[in-house]
């Protein structure tokens, strides 16, 4: 680093106008999450109590995840399981392409997803085996941090994320009832 780059730095704020952009970026991460978790809450109401509170998190540089932005929502409502604590984890991890051999991405693998966090294994394994078999396009993955799948689609624009959205609200509205406790 030379002298004149940190003067410049110092004298066009650049520390602070990055600071600023990564903030609203933050900012506007999560409200598609928030966007998205309320897709995925409309589709199986009965999962969920209307006055449940969420819980947002940031973290950058977490486990092998470059940085994460998630959403947990509580399933409270009157179909949820009352033997296990629930909840709808809604994110969009940066990952090392190296921690899926992808050897074809520059730069990082965005992964937008859902899992119900507490799930039971054999309903987890049944919604991975149905989403194999009816040829859902999205990806599966079990998670090295807890025992519950991850229902995921890789990203790159703002086009692929809606898409990813909408299918991924598909895929909860067909398979999220299995969460229940009946």
């Amino acid at each position: 680093m030379t002298d004149e780059f940190l003067t410049e730095g110092l004298r066009s704020d650049r520390y602070l106008k990055a600071l600023q952009l990564i903030s609203q970026f933050e900012d506007e991460i999560e409200a598609r999450l928030r966007v998205f978790d309320q897709a995925l809450v409309d589709e199986q109401p009965e999962l969920f109590d209307p006055g449940t509170d969420i819980s947002v998190k940031t973290n950058r540089s977490t486990g092998s995840a470059l940085t994460i932005h998630r959403i947990n929502h509580e399933m409270e409502g009157p179909k949820a399981p009352a033997d296990r604590r629930q909840r709808l984890n809604v994110h969009l991890y940066w990952m090392s392409p190296t921690e899926y051999d992808r050897t074809d991405v520059d730069g990082a693998l965005r992964a937008f997803g859902y899992k119900v966090k507490g799930a039971d294994e054999a309903v987890d394994q049944a919604v991975v085996d149905r989403t194999r078999a009816e040829d859902w396009s999205l990806s599966t993955s079990d998670n090295p941090y807890d025992s519950n799948a991850v229902f995921y689609k890789h990203i790159g624009s703002v086009d692929e994320l809606e898409a990813a959205q909408a299918e991924l609200v598909d895929h909860f509205a067909t398979f999220g009832g299995r969460y229940s406790g009946d």
